[in-house]
């Protein structure tokens, strides 16, 4: 099967082309960037701005995809408000480009919007664990330009497009930026394994409880989605594993070969942060048998050996 998949480079887009090889895949990988490692053997790269539409119908109509994963956009809260045109422009607009491409001779492929569970912004407690069927109150800019995205993708189901929604919560593993939680505690940790960083985790809220998901299960999960979703479906894509911050700093620290402080550092707490957030992904589990276990400990040990070998200069993928 052809799939082509943008922000291919990104951290869920290496696991998510990991997956599609393993699963017999024709893959094209798309992203504005290369990968800091190059793709695995057999995978087609292919450069992509999605504010460009032309070069959206390029890639598109090169790749002739039977299945289109596209999880390109800026993934980062704080980043979409500090540059909010910037964030409507790739993650709305270049959803936009990639949809009018498909409509345009491709309108055959099926297209999965990688949406984000932002979009439901606050909730309340009597409404957790948050369903598909939730009203959409984005509270930032992100949210906003993927609640956008989706919208586009139901305007263009409507023109016959086989389009999905999936709207994924939080996802870590091996690879991901150290600009989200786990990541940022694992990279502190491991600078100060290597003596390059006092004793001192700094840290933010650590009493808010998300939903975690492995991000190796989160792609998988996507392509549940393609299977089993109907034009228009739209689903929850998580483990409904609800943890608070400070059991992952706790896993963390276990893990680590030194004895470690942690300190509240103000410059890390959101302003707009919600006590506790996590989603029911029964719809999926429903429709496709996808129902992962979360093992945090397991999953946490990969990212803080992802980090160790980062910090020692060794090729991590």
């Amino acid at each position: 099967m052809k799939t082509l998949v943008t922000g291919a480079a990104g951290f869920a887009g290496r696991h998510l082309i990991d997956c599609l090889l393993s699963q017999g895949h024709s893959v094209t990988a798309a992203d504005l960037q290369p990968p800091a490692e190059s793709y695995p053997e057999g995978v087609e790269a292919a450069p992509l701005d999605v504010t460009d539409e032309q070069a959206c119908w390029e890639v598109v109509h090169n790749a002739s995809p039977d299945l289109l994963l596209h999880l390109a956009g800026f993934a980062h809260v704080a980043q979409a408000e500090a540059n909010p045109q910037r964030c409507l422009a790739v993650n709305t607009d270049g959803t936009r480009h990639m949809l009018n491409a498909c409509l345009d001779g491709h309108a055959g492929t099926r297209f999965l919007l990688v949406s984000s569970a932002e979009v439901y912004g606050r909730v309340a407690a009597d409404q957790l664990p948050v369903t598909e069927s939730q009203p959409l109150r984005p509270s930032t800019v992100y949210a906003a330009s993927k609640a956008s995205a989706e919208m586009f993708v139901h305007h263009a189901v409507a023109r016959g497009l086989h389009g999905v929604v999936a709207r994924a919560f939080n996802h870590i593993g091996p690879g991901q930026s150290d600009e989200f939680v786990a990541a940022a505690f694992a990279h502190q940790i491991a600078r100060i394994e290597a003596g390059l960083q006092e004793p001192v985790l700094n840290v933010g809220n650590l009493e808010a409880v998300r939903d975690f998901s492995d991000v190796r299960h989160t792609v998988v999960g996507y392509l549940a989605c393609l299977e089993v979703g109907q034009p228009g479906d739209v689903f929850n894509v998580t483990s409904g594993a609800a943890i608070k911050i400070r059991d992952i700093v706790d896993a963390l620290a276990a893990l680590s070969t030194e004895t470690i402080t942690v300190e509240v550092d103000k410059e890390r707490l959101r302003p707009l942060d919600v006590p506790v957030f996590n989603g029911s992904g029964k719809r999926l589990a429903d429709a496709s048998g996808f129902a992962p276990s979360f093992d945090l400990s397991a999953t946490l040990a990969d990212v803080l050996d992802y980090w160790r070998a980062k910090v020692a200069g060794q090729p991590v993928r």
